[in-house]
């Protein structure tokens, strides 16, 4: 699986090289600057899963352009193992996105401080499972329909997260709220189901690649 995730992250170096870095890096520099304290949160719940998001349907487009998967199940590796390295290696990003979630909102806490720093740990936690649970959602449907589902998929969650977002907002953050009134139980809950969500899309992943493979 080391193999399979290793040429994973050949092909984004291939694709974008480090221009893609440094222009996220110069996005999240700008939010920075003109939101203020606003911008740590626009890059941890907006920006970093669409970046992760991005990054998955990539991969699946060029696995698709270079018929990939014809080529991969004739490798001394399993369906499973297949399908696993990509679950490994948007996992990956997704880790990655954690940390960069950390950064920002620790710069935030020092120069925009409005809350402690237990919550902006928070908010780059939420992140990293907003940003899982997108690729659970998005993964599956690339394996059954297509690339062109998996983009549509991201569409809607995109749209979903911006909604959610506006309506919190236009009723004084109730979201936030709810998750401060009722931390424990919902974060139980709420890892509880995430790891439930990517356990069952793992498992239809590995069954669509089998069908379409067999």
């Amino acid at each position: 699986m080391r193999g399979l995730m290793s040429k994973d992250f050949f092909t984004l170096k291939k694709k974008y090289g480090w221009t893609r870095l440094l222009i996220d890096i110069a996005i999240m520099a700008m939010l920075m600057f003109v939101l203020e304290d606003k911008g740590a949160l626009l890059i941890s719940f907006l920006l970093i899963p669409l970046e992760i998001m991005s990054v998955v349907i990539t991969l699946a487009t060029c696995d698709e352009q270079w018929k990939w998967s014809k080529y991969a199940i004739s490798l001394p590796v399993s369906k499973k193992q297949i399908v696993g390295s990509r679950y490994g290696f948007a996992t990956l990003m997704a880790s990655t996105g954690l940390v960069a979630s950390l950064v920002v909102n620790t710069i935030s806490y020092f120069y925009f401080p409005m809350y402690a720093y237990g919550f902006y740990i928070f908010v780059s936690l939420a992140s990293f499972a907003i940003t899982m649970l997108f690729v659970a959602l998005i993964l599956p449907s690339n394996y059954s329909l297509g690339v062109n589902a998996g983009f549509v998929m991201m569409l809607v969650l995109l749209g979903a997260v911006l909604l959610l977002g506006f309506w919190s907002s236009k009723h004084e953050n109730a979201i936030l709220r709810f998750v401060v009134d009722h931390f424990e139980l919902g974060s139980g809950i709420a890892a509880l189901a995430l790891i439930m969500i990517c356990g069952l899309s793992y498992a239809l992943s590995v069954s669509f690649f089998k069908k379409k493979h067999a």
